[in-house]
């Protein structure tokens, strides 16, 4: 591409010049044809993806400032960035499909909706028992243990050095305080994650 053509189009074309807008759009067409053929987002075609490249640099005309000389990397980065952009929608969009997605077999999904409801019923009665094993069946120490490391997020590493002892020791009394904990609820360490 040639820099000063291109800053002379999109200088002919803030002015009206509809001419100017159709060169400058030819200019770019390498690049977007390019670009859209090396992208794919679920739901776009080809053509999509080109319109939506199209529709970019239309709106950097008409934000680009004159003064600054650089039409072409500006334009080239918002068109990236709007494709990143769509991509990222995509990419919630997956998230977001799955088991809530259009199905045929609409009594599967609801069993799967019931099950879950059976589950989450079930955890919230094993995370109930668990915080109740933790208030009355643990000790201060053993607590403040739990409550340090798990609950507040802390190493076990500023666990030792909070409580003046040595590492090894530290990661002992976590052990213990698990392997006590563990007979508390189903699953055990399966079930929360409680690394022994």
């Amino acid at each position: 591409m040639n820099y000063d053509y291109i800053e002379e189009l999109v200088a002919k074309t803030k002015y009206g010049d509809l001419i100017s807008k159709e060169n400058l759009i030819k200019e770019f067409t390498p690049f977007i044809n390019s670009l859209s053929k090396k992208t794919f987002i679920h739901g776009y075609e080809k053509s999509d993806i080109q319109n939506e490249c199209f529709l970019t640099l239309i709106n950097c005309i008409s934000q680009y400032k004159l003064d600054s000389h650089r039409f072409v990397g500006y334009a080239t980065n918002s068109i990236k960035n709007r494709l990143c952009t769509l991509l990222n929608i995509d990419d919630k969009r997956k998230d977001i499909d799955g088991l809530f997605s259009l199905s045929d077999d609409i009594e599967c999904n609801a069993s799967l909706c019931h099950d879950m409801e059976n589950d989450s019923i079930i955890l919230e009665y094993q995370h109930l028992k668990l915080l109740s094993a933790i208030k009355n069946d643990l000790s201060d120490s053993e607590k403040h243990l739990i409550n340090f490391v798990f609950f507040n997020k802390n190493t076990l590493t500023n666990y030792a050095h909070h409580e003046n002892i040595s590492y090894v020791t530290a990661s002992k009394r976590k052990k213990k305080v698990l392997k006590k904990l563990k007979t508390y609820i189903i699953g055990g360490n399966e079930l929360w994650g409680l690394t022994i």
